[in-house]
């Protein structure tokens, strides 16, 4: 059935929109269901010592996920009677652009090159896109059938990677078994639907990797594997980043053809390791062992040597809650404090920040900070 696209837009916002593409999948705006605009705070950290100035902050409640670009900082929300609800945000003013509701289960999106794409489980898993800065070109692209509820499930995303024109999404069929699929997010059109099963799936050059090192080629869904134990913690276009912690082992293995590249220890054992690729680095989150305290540590991505390591007491082990990469930049944050680091030679600073929930980063220097029923947007101090 052919698609049917009704916009109406005031003053650069697109409102009473009803896009779909399937009669069981829509996507409905809800844009006036958000009342409360940007504003200033001044009770809101001051991060100067991160090199940060303080900007809008955004009033809103029930965050699943917040995912920031240069057109729009995107949020996932719970939604009062079920399901969830997709907004974007200007990234300059904070003002709402748009807004959907998302049915199902497990809504989660990814940004890039200016096109938000999501995907939920309500009957079937069905992938979802539209442009970040407008809510305009939307599609709705149901695969296959699912036993899901109805309502948002925090913390328990249905995977899904952009890559170029191609979003790619995993779920569990009632009638095929483990399923991931690769949709056109200019289209909507199905690309490829094949056997296969991911709890995370993580963009890398011309392909998508799985959580479990497995490696899915964008244009016919070919798998292959990377050949190297562990799970996968990070990846691009030339590298794969995966960790052993029963071995206590780092790898980076090549994400094209697969293979291991160089080993490294992994320093101490506990829940949440997270290591991140920056600057041609890779930063591991460390937890104390005996004689070593937690911290953090770079390893060139080319050859696996030590760059650095550095206690940083508050935002490392498992005091640790985000590893963020920001270009050549690291974020790490724990219950109460923040820091900013160089990927490659790990100078850097550490703030308190009470209620830290969560941060993204926008690609353009911006950092949107997440406390229980805030967000508050960061610039880049002026130099």
């Amino acid at each position: 059935m052919a698609a049917l696209v009704a916009l109406l837009v005031v003053a650069g916002v697109v409102v009473g929109v009803v896009a779909w593409t399937r009669p069981d999948c829509t996507l409905t705006d809800t844009l006036a269901e958000i009342g409360t605009p940007a504003s200033t705070d001044e009770s809101a950290p001051d991060l100067a010592a991160l090199g940060l100035t303080r900007g809008h902050e955004v009033r809103v409640g029930g965050v699943v996920e917040v995912v920031s670009s240069p057109e729009a900082d995107v949020v996932v929300s719970v939604r009062e009677g079920g399901g969830g609800m997709v907004t974007g945000y200007d990234a300059a003013t904070g003002a709402p652009r748009w807004s959907i509701a998302v049915p199902g289960a497990g809504v989660h999106i990814a940004v890039a090159d200016g096109r938000v794409v999501g995907a939920t489980l309500a009957e079937q898993a069905r992938v979802f896109g539209l442009d970040a800065a407008t809510g305009a070109n939307r599609f709705c692209h149901g695969l296959g059938t699912v036993d899901m509820p109805s309502t948002l499930v925090p913390n328990s995303w249905v995977p899904v990677a952009l890559v170029g024109a191609t979003a790619v999404t995993a779920w569990t069929d009632a009638a095929d078994g483990p399923r991931i699929g690769a949709v056109d997010v200019v289209t909507g059109d199905e690309r490829w639907n094949v056997e296969g099963r991911a709890r995370a799936l993580h963009p890398a050059g011309d392909a998508v990797l799985t959580g479990a090192g497995v490696r899915y080629d964008l244009t016919t869904g070919t798998s292959s594997t990377l050949g190297v134990e562990g799970s996968l913690a990070a990846a691009d276009a030339s590298h794969a980043v995966l960790t052993d912690s029963r071995a206590g082992t780092l790898h980076l293995a090549d994400p094209r053809v697969g293979g291991l590249r160089w080993t490294a220890p992994l320093h101490g054992r506990g829940d949440g390791e997270g290591s991140v690729l920056a600057g041609g680095a890779v930063v591991t989150n460390d937890f104390a062992s005996p004689g070593r305290p937690d911290g953090l540590r770079g390893l060139d991505a080319a050859t696996g040597t030590m760059l650095w390591e550095r206690a940083a007491e508050g935002v490392t082990g498992t005091s640790q809650r985000l590893l963020v990469a920001d270009r050549a930049t690291v974020w790490a944050g724990g219950i109460g404090d923040l820091g900013r680091f160089d990927a490659r030679t790990g100078a850097g600073e550490v703030v308190a920040v009470r209620g830290l929930r969560g941060l993204s980063v926008g690609g353009d220097g911006r950092v949107v900070v997440r406390f229980a029923d805030r967000l508050v947007c960061y610039t880049p101090a002026p130099v």
